[in-house]
């Protein structure tokens, strides 16, 4: 999977920040007839941090705030990272001491029977740690010890950003789908920076803006640690922001310029969670899945200021995510319960009783934060990956039903790089976009 870096930084410098980036590798989709299920539809179930890293014991109560995605186009590989805590209420959460806290990995799941863990041993973080795969799929993006960084597979940085002089902590970053567009929040100076950057030859900076400037209280809550979330649109031209207390904002690029703000204002509760909203990725920019306070999951126009369906779900939405293809919008809540719906009507699609594998975990969890601490869909959306405050990634089959159509795509992109179906000239563009999953 690597490539030079040089290679990476010419692609980049030539993609066009309009339009969607795409791997130059095959689709690797995860094998059904491989792996089997047990009756939860669980394949594996993993403890984040390998066994020959764990230090010290885990006496039952440690909160492990963990990550792992799939990769663009690689349903058989992950990116993990994760951080243990001892958790101190109405007090800033510290590490635990000497536990690798923020390690990336590449987590290989092509078999059961030959999962495989590549542990970047020059990678950590001081704070809560995510990961962002980059739409290539040869890089990830993190908030490191000092710096954000865009790294490679084989574990050398292609880009990097230290502290500016404000000495400002990076503490969320965010990759846009054109590839070339990096936003990061940074806390310092008693407010929250966000900041957009370039990818091309070298990172270059575009524009930073206070957020308080934009959603007045977004600021950093003294004495506590507390979570906070960017994310871009699918057609890369919007930012929408959010943090732990129920805030929501959305900004336009390149300027920054206040969109709309949800919370507090068009939203009757703010967000249950920094985690708990997501775009429609059939949509350039306009709807957006919202988890609020008061158990209500919403649909919403940014353009428009109208609400689309709601529903109601049994407990705080902790993390949502639509699938690629954005028919299905999985939900999970603070009961460690995941619920796959169909996006556009809310109704029931899946369930998937996590709570019942996690019934001795209720003493991780804390008042305020989340149980599940990210979900992520394979590709074709047949499977789902969960990431838990119990240091736990779980892929779970979604049993979907594919059209010969979805079928022969997947057949086509596995044999072929995904970036030269987007080159292709004599393929009307109706079917070009249906094998790349663009939908606008």
């Amino acid at each position: 999977m690597g490539i030079q870096i040089s290679t990476i930084r010419s692609i980049l410098e030539k993609q066009s920040s309009s339009q969607p980036c795409y791997p130059l590798t095959p689709y690797s989709y995860l094998d059904r007839d491989v792996w089997s299920v047990d009756r939860y539809g669980l394949l594996t179930d993993l403890q984040i941090l390998p066994e020959k890293l764990m230090r010290g014991q885990d006496d039952g109560v440690w909160f492990w705030w963990c990550d792992a995605q799939f990769l663009p186009f690689r349903d058989d590989h992950l990116f993990a990272t994760t951080s243990c805590f001892m958790p101190r209420r109405d007090a800033t959460w510290y590490p635990v001491p000497n536990a690798f806290n923020g390690r990336i990995q590449l987590i290989d799941v092509h078999g059961p029977d030959n999962i495989k863990c590549q542990v970047f041993s020059r990678t950590s973080s001081t704070v809560f740690p995510k990961v962002q795969p980059h739409p290539l799929g040869q890089l990830v993006a993190y908030c490191g010890t000092g710096d954000v960084v865009v790294m490679a597979t084989d574990g050398d940085p292609v880009y990097s950003r230290s502290r500016d002089l404000t000495n400002a902590v990076h503490v969320y970053c965010a990759v846009g789908r054109n590839g070339v567009s990096l936003a990061c929040l940074k806390r310092g100076m008693g407010v929250y920076f966000l900041e957009t950057w370039s990818l091309h030859l070298q990172i270059l900076p575009d524009k930073s803006i206070r957020c308080s400037q934009v959603c007045p209280n977004f600021i950093p809550l003294r004495g506590t640690s507390e979570f906070v979330a960017c994310k871009f649109s699918p057609d890369s031209q919007f930012i929408a922001v959010s943090g732990s207390v129920g805030h929501l904002f959305v900004v336009r690029k390149p300027s920054l310029e206040k969109h709309c703000i949800l919370w507090p204002g068009v939203l009757s509760e703010g967000l249950s969670h920094a985690e708990s909203f997501d775009f429609n990725p059939r949509f350039p920019h306009e709807w957006l899945a919202m988890g609020t306070r008061d158990n209500r999951l919403q649909l919403f126009n940014i353009d428009t200021q109208q609400f689309g369906e709601v529903a109601e779900v049994k407990d705080k939405v902790d993390c949502l995510r639509y699938s690629p293809d954005g028919l299905l919008l999985a939900v999970a809540l603070r009961n460690f319960d995941i619920s796959v719906l169909n996006a556009q009507d809310l109704n029931h699609f899946h369930f998937i009783p996590m709570s019942e594998l996690c019934v001795g975990e209720v003493s991780r969890t804390q008042p305020g934060y989340a149980s599940v601490l990210n979900l992520s869909f394979t590709q074709d959306g047949s499977h789902l990956a969960s990431s838990s405050c119990d240091g736990h990634l779980r892929i779970w089959r979604v049993p979907r039903l594919f059209s010969l159509q979805e079928l022969c795509r997947n057949c086509i992109l596995s044999h072929t790089a995904i970036c030269r179906i987007q080159q292709l000239k004599m393929v009307p563009d109706k079917i070009r976009n249906f094998l790349l999953y663009k939908y606008f």
